[in-house]
C-alpha cells in the first residue's frame, strides 16, 4: 500500500476541510492522528506534562518541549489541510484540543443541517418525477 504511504509530514491525508466535508475529514484526520499516536493530545486526554516533584528542570523541559512540539505539529495540520476561510480561525488556538472542539461544534451540527437538505431535496425530486 505504497500510495496511501504519506511521506510529506505537512501533508497527512488528502482531503482538505473546507466546512461541508467535515465529517469526511475529520474520520481521515482521526485515523492519522491514532496511527501517529497523537490523538490523546486532540481528546485532552494527554494533557501538558506538569513537573513531578524528583524530577530535574532539564528533564520536565524535554518533556514539556516534546508535547509541545507534537500539539504544535497538529496545529499546523489542521491549517495545513483546511481552506483559508476555515483555518484563520486557528491563530487563537494554543491547544490542538482547542481547535478541534472548534471545529466540532462549528461544522457537526452544519454538516448534519446540510444533509438534512439534500436529504429533503432528493424526497422532493422522487415526489415530482412520480
Amino acid at each position: 500500500m505504497a500510495g496511501q504511504h504519506h511521506s510529506d509530514p505537512a501533508q497527512p491525508i488528502t482531503i482538505i476541510l473546507d466546512g461541508p466535508n467535515y465529517l469526511r475529514w475529520s474520520s481521515a484526520m482521526t485515523s492519522f492522528l491514532k496511527g501517529r499516536k497523537l490523538w490523546r493530545i486532540v481528546t485532552g486526554d494527554k494533557p501538558a506534562p506538569v513537573k513531578r516533584p524528583d524530577e530535574t528542570d532539564d528533564s520536565f523541559t524535554d518533556r514539556l518541549e516534546d508535547w509541545d512540539s507534537a500539539n504544535h505539529r497538529i496545529l499546523t495540520w489542521f491549517t495545513n489541510k483546511s481552506v483559508p476561510s476555515v483555518n484563520m480561525h486557528f491563530s487563537r488556538f494554543d491547544l490542538a484540543k482547542e481547535a478541534w472542539d472548534f471545529l466540532a461544534s462549528r461544522y457537526t451540527s452544519t454538516d448534519l443541517a446540510h444533509q438534512y437538505q439534500l436529504v429533503s431535496t432528493l424526497n422532493h425530486l422522487r415526489q415530482e418525477s412520480g
